[in-house]
């Protein structure tokens, strides 16, 4: 979901919403359709699970769960175990039973990939409506230099060829083709649009996630910039795309992709960055993390004690040579800073092994380490491509000021098109927002403003004008 990162790592304090309720997924390897139903009863945590395929229901099992978004699941007169961690819009883990290990990501509600109509949480009125002007073609393309095929589904304009083409790249944490996030569906809406207005129109199911293979949790920024090349790969090779017009558009860490594929692709014809970012990922973070407590009313000893946990983290990520080297310096920092929770009576003593896991499992993994030392300054001058930039005004997840100043520095004086726009009023999904806090994209109707489709139409139209 886009770079939302508020990690408060004190006990009861959670970074993600719980994890009761229905969640649905489909194991590939034998095609069939899993329901986990969570509920909690008292203090305790319980599972069943559906195999609706196998006429089989409310199995039960056993649920562990922990306060870092972990959880366990284990059917063992099956032979079923399931550990993963769970997001605000899913559950992501492996899945093992006998011969059978995948990687298997959980959704609220049940996804439908060869239909366009599905219930929504809520009303919204931009979601296409059949009967379609195009062709919906669900494919696979190989990541070769990682040995494995991802899923999505590709739009076509009827009976046209030498058809300009556009891949959409998600942002983080586990996506579908669709990038769906609270009853929304915003690739959707895109690939809609700039199918009617002639455009091939590619998006695609995370690697790891739903349709698509691969291991999302060891996966890197550079690993998910791999299948984005991918991506383009294929449509070079479908006969109905003119394989020198192609665009990258991106949202978030998608945007920060273009950027890599806009500086590593010579003959890419143009990127667009949606809400990307310009600088480097600890000061996306130190910036972020004070906003989305703004915005949430956080404040207080507590959360200047966390925070201050959190830079030193990041400084140390920066600091290290390593991600080895991070560990160890992130387990002196941990037993520091817990030792000063206790002496503020912000946690108990039994709570110490508990925060230091929570930061553990937090920090310590490929994506964090990478993303942290990442720094778009390393791409963005070497992309010699059209470029488009847009950010709202109202995002509080990649704020518009640091960034468009980024990029306005960054981007190289090459005789190419170079437009970096603010949108004034739009949060971090290019939503008309009020209050403008991640709470609030869930409500709101809207799922992409039309002022920034108007821009990317206009975008193509200029570099692709005849």
């Amino acid at each position: 979901m886009k770079l939302t990162f508020l990690f408060l790592l004190i006990a009861n304090i959670s970074f993600c919403q719980s994890p009761y309720g229905d969640w649905y997924a489909t194991l590939k390897a034998a095609n069939l359709p899993l329901v986990f139903h969570i509920k909690k009863d008292g203090k305790d945590n319980q599972i069943s699970v559906d195999s609706p395929k196998q006429n089989a229901f409310d199995m039960p099992g056993e649920i562990f769960i922990s306060k870092d978004n972990s959880l366990k699941v284990e059917m063992p007169k099956l032979g079923v175990t399931y550990e993963g961690t769970y997001y605000s819009d899913s559950i992501s883990g492996l899945f093992k039973q006998g011969p059978i290990v995948e990687t298997l990501t959980f959704y609220p509600e049940k996804i439908e990939t060869k239909k366009a109509s599905r219930k929504h949480w809520r009303n919204r009125p931009q979601n296409p409506k059949a009967p379609f002007t195009y062709v919906q073609e669900d494919i696979k393309f190989e990541n070769l230099q990682d040995s494995f095929s991802l899923a999505g589904t590709l739009t076509l304009p009827k009976n046209k060829k030498n058809l300009p083409a556009i891949v959409l790249v998600s942002g983080s944490g586990p996506q579908n083709r669709d990038e769906e996030i609270m009853g929304h569906r915003p690739f959707w809406v895109i690939a809609h649009y700039l199918t009617n207005l002639g455009y091939a129109v590619l998006r695609y199911d995370d690697r790891g996630t739903f349709d698509s293979e691969g291991d999302f949790s060891t996966a890197t920024t550079l690993d998910f910039a791999r299948d984005a090349s991918a991506a383009v790969d294929y449509l070079k090779k479908r006969p109905e795309v003119d394989s020198t017009k192609i665009v990258v558009i991106g949202h978030s860490e998608g945007g920060l992709i273009a950027n890599i594929l806009g500086a590593s692709i010579p003959d890419l014809s143009g990127i667009v960055s949606l809400a990307g970012t310009s600088i480097r990922g600890d000061s996306i973070l130190k910036i972020q993390t004070k906003l989305i407590a703004e915005s949430t009313g956080e404040k207080g000893a507590q959360w200047d004690l966390t925070y201050d946990y959190n830079v030193a983290i990041w400084d140390a990520v920066i600091a290290s040579k390593n991600i080895k080297e991070f560990e160890n310096a992130l387990a002196s920092l941990s037993n520091d800073f817990v030792k000063r929770f206790r002496k503020k009576k912000l946690i108990k003593k039994s709570e110490e092994n508990e925060v230091i896991a929570a930061g553990k499992k937090t920090w310590l993994n490929p994506w964090m380490y990478e993303f942290i030392r990442y720094s778009p300054s390393d791409d963005i001058p070497k992309i010699t491509c059209d470029v488009l930039v847009l950010i709202g005004s109202r995002d509080i997840q990649v704020t518009s000021k640091e960034n468009i100043k980024g990029y306005n520095e960054l981007l190289p004086n090459n005789g190419k098109l170079h437009l970096v726009k603010e949108l004034k009023g739009l949060n971090h999904l290019f939503q008309r927002c009020t209050t403008c806090t991640i709470s609030e994209y869930r409500q709101l109707e809207e799922t992409f403003s039309t002022i920034a489709l108007e821009e990317i139409r206009f975008f193509l139209k200029t570099i692709w004008a005849e």
